[in-house]
């Protein structure tokens, strides 16, 4: 078996996974909330009927809640009186979990893809030779199961799906696979993708800027494609709830997602909720993103404004990195291509949390996904950052829902331990967007191939020559 690693890999992140999708809620939380009144009421009543009587009131799009409805279907059949049972947990947890494993997958071939690219050397001193300021790269197998592991034994990854039973996954997995459509220039494919993403989860809209970048970077005609795609999987996906009669209450879970919560942060430890613990603690006032700064301006303006110039950043860095864009001069998409785009993936979700009011603690999961394949191909420059991001972001999930009160005890004997860990998120996207910043600088200074004519397109296949971007040497 040509992948038997993988397997291997795989299997040992399904058992870990497997040991805590039986476990119920450490108390009244998500599982308990949420998703096992609304499995046993649209198990019993279909999907429609969920989102037009469901209690508590139903805030999601609907993929997921269609997958919800159809297990609970099957629950129904095998414990007719929807008693709970462990069984009802891991049936809750399963699609979130087979994300996972696919997403570990998408990393490990991703990355195989990349590292035998034989195009991506640039002249110049090598990653491998002394006073390389970019790391050095392990062997393509090796680089792909450490992208792979990187996320299936990622315990914020297993502990978000198969013990708090959010769906983050699911909307990471379709993210990422837009996105390796979109390298792959199927735009069409792209934008489904990215449509049920979208139709999982809003927070998915993070990455359409740089999906549209990719499209643009091509031509007006891939964005047209990318464009009717995506609309099409949209308006299929509303279809359903259109004719049942379910589509006010479906178009309310975008239109009223943002401002459902007014709250600065939704236990995000970032900024934002340092801001928010001084109001509450220290001014004895709780300051919501409504609160007004100037005008009409709120905080909640302020936040998606700074998240927008945030995003603008990464996408001109990126744009400098991919400079001349001539056919003659680069290869689309290049194996550093591939991985710029990744990294800038893994940014914006990076920024949206850190920067944009009303983040739950979750929102910040998809960036270890992408930031997975970057830190795999240049271990020695990002793994410890990486570990210390994931660290910093399990104690924040932990923080949120313990594992049990001993946890919780333990927490609490740490004074100002919620602001410390927003303190220490802050510092590492610091950290992480100088590092975005200086991979571009890099790449600025390696040497430039001269410019030549279209007919010259077969030498830039077969011989290694430097093109903006690269981030070393990648076999």
């Amino acid at each position: 078996m040509r992948h038997w690693r993988l397997a291997a890999l795989m299997a040992v992140g399904l058992v870990l996974r497997l040991v805590l999708m039986p476990l119920p809620d450490p108390f009244d939380a998500d599982l308990t909330t949420f998703w096992l009144p609304w499995m046993n009421f649209a198990g019993q009543h279909g999907l429609a009927q969920l989102y037009l009587h469901g209690e508590p009131l139903v805030n999601y799009p609907p993929f997921y809640l269609a997958l919800l409805s159809n297990l609970g279907k099957l629950y129904g059949l095998l414990v007719p009186g929807f008693d709970y049972t462990p069984l009802q947990s891991v049936l809750i947890k399963l699609p979130a979990v087979i994300a996972d494993l696919a997403l570990g997958a998408m990393l490990y071939f991703a990355a195989l893809r990349i590292t035998s690219d034989k195009t991506a050397n640039p002249p110049g001193p090598s990653a491998d030779e002394p006073g390389s300021r970019l790391g050095t790269k392990p062997a393509g197998s090796s680089a792909a199961l450490l992208a792979a592991g990187l996320w299936l034994l990622n315990p914020a990854a297993f502990y978000v799906s198969a013990y708090w039973a959010q769906v983050d996954a699911i909307h990471t997995m379709w993210m990422m696979a837009a996105l390796l459509a979109a390298l792959g220039r199927r735009w069409g494919w792209s934008g489904l993708l990215v449509g049920l993403a979208l139709l999982t989860k809003l927070q998915a809209a993070i990455i359409l800027p740089l999906l549209l970048f990719l499209a643009w970077w091509q031509s007006w005609r891939a964005v047209g494609r990318w464009t009717a795609a995506l609309a099409g999987m949209l308006l299929a996906g509303l279809l359903t709830p259109a004719i049942t009669g379910a589509l006010r209450p479906v178009l309310f879970a975008y239109t009223g997602s943002v401002g459902f919560y007014p709250a600065l942060s939704l236990n995000a430890y970032n900024p934002w909720f340092v801001l928010q613990f001084i109001s509450t603690e220290v001014m004895g006032s709780t300051l919501r993103d409504t609160a007004r700064v100037m005008g009409p301006i709120t905080l909640r303006w302020v936040g998606l404004a700074v998240l927008a110039g945030y995003t603008l950043v990464v996408l001109w860095t990126l744009l400098r990195r991919w400079q001349p864009r001539s056919v003659d001069r680069l290869r689309w998409p290049s194996a550093s291509q591939r991985l710029d785009a990744f990294f800038a993936a893994g940014m914006l979700v990076f920024g949206f949390f850190m920067l944009a009011t009303e983040m739950h603690e979750r929102y910040v999961l998809p960036a270890l996904a992408f930031l997975a394949l970057p830190v795999a191909l240049y271990p020695r420059r990002y793994l410890l950052p990486y570990l210390l991001l994931v660290g910093a972001i399990l104690l924040n999930l932990l923080r949120v829902l313990p594992f049990a009160p001993i946890a919780f005890y333990a927490f609490e004997r740490i004074p100002g331990d919620r602001v410390l860990i927003a303190l220490a998120n802050t510092a590492l996207f610091v950290w992480w967007t100088l590092l975005y910043l200086r991979a571009a600088d890099v790449s600025r200074r390696l040497p430039k191939s001269p410019a030549g004519s279209s007919n010259q397109m077969e030498s830039v296949v077969t011989t290694p020559v430097a093109r903006p971007g690269d981030f070393g040497s990648v076999d």
